[in-house]
């Protein structure tokens, strides 16, 4: 059985490696693999023209006639990335209260061209944040956003700071965008998953803001999770659950 997965860079971990499956003791036969692809800085607000230099959209459509199961990962780049070039670089009147609806407006729209389907179809929400420090932030975006322009870091980040949300306002957005994407999967009769339950300390839902666990923090300057066998088998067997293989 084969799961098709699209996502953005931070997808990477539900694909398969060399000895994936003995490192990360699944057993034999697996109950199913995982075919697709992880691209980096795939946006949900590139979605909007089918001229995408990426070719997301595409890539997506091309494999729905033979697929039985895909998921969508979306979103991150766009919370995390888009929000501050939107504000800073582009100057644009963006709002962390309705900046989630308004991707989840054109993932609505881009879900028209998959219906109706014979494949079944699961939207996963995007993770909590690691970008656990305003300076952090700050750097890790501008380099990001502006490593192809001539700008030094130094004014990069003078551009940038002030539109960094700070950890916990950066999470409540994420987590605002998620109970959006649960919402329209349900309206859209799509499954929905995310792992904040499992990769969150204390868990979401706790009554306490929640951050991701050190456990899964990337110990190098990066916005993705750390690459272990724990986080590496989250994906795995969420993405089992929410299609009914495990």
């Amino acid at each position: 059985m084969k799961v098709h997965v699209y996502g953005d860079s931070h997808s990477y971990l539900f694909y398969g490696r060399r000895h994936y499956r003995h490192r990360l003791e699944l057993g034999r036969p697996l109950r199913f693999t995982v075919t697709g692809g992880s691209i980096r800085a795939a946006s949900l607000s590139g979605f909007r023209s089918s001229n995408s230099t990426l070719g997301v959209r595409e890539k997506i459509l091309s494999v729905l006639p033979d697929a039985r199961h895909l998921a969508l990962c979306f979103g991150q780049v766009d919370l995390e990335l888009g929000y501050c070039y939107r504000a800073a670089i582009k100057g644009e009147p963006v709002d962390p209260g309705t900046y989630p609806a308004w991707l989840l407006d054109i993932y609505d729209g881009f879900i028209d061209h998959l219906l109706p389907s014979g494949c079944e179809i699961a939207l996963k929400g995007v993770n909590l944040t690691a970008l656990q420090s305003d300076i952090f932030a700050a750097a890790y975006v501008s380099r990001l956003i502006l490593e192809t322009g001539n700008v030094q870091l130094d004014d990069a980040m003078a551009q940038i700071k002030p539109h960094i949300l700070g950890h916990d306002a950066q999470n409540a957005m994420h987590l605002a965008f998620n109970a959006g994407l649960r919402d329209l999967a349900a309206s859209r009769g799509l499954r929905y998953f995310d792992i904040n339950d499992e990769i969150s300390q204390p868990p979401a839902g706790s009554g306490k803001a929640p951050r991701i666990a050190g456990h899964h923090m990337p110990g190098a300057p990066d916005h993705h999770l750390a690459d272990t066998k724990a986080t590496r088998l989250i994906h795995y067997n969420a993405l089992g659950r929410c299609f009914g293989l495990l």
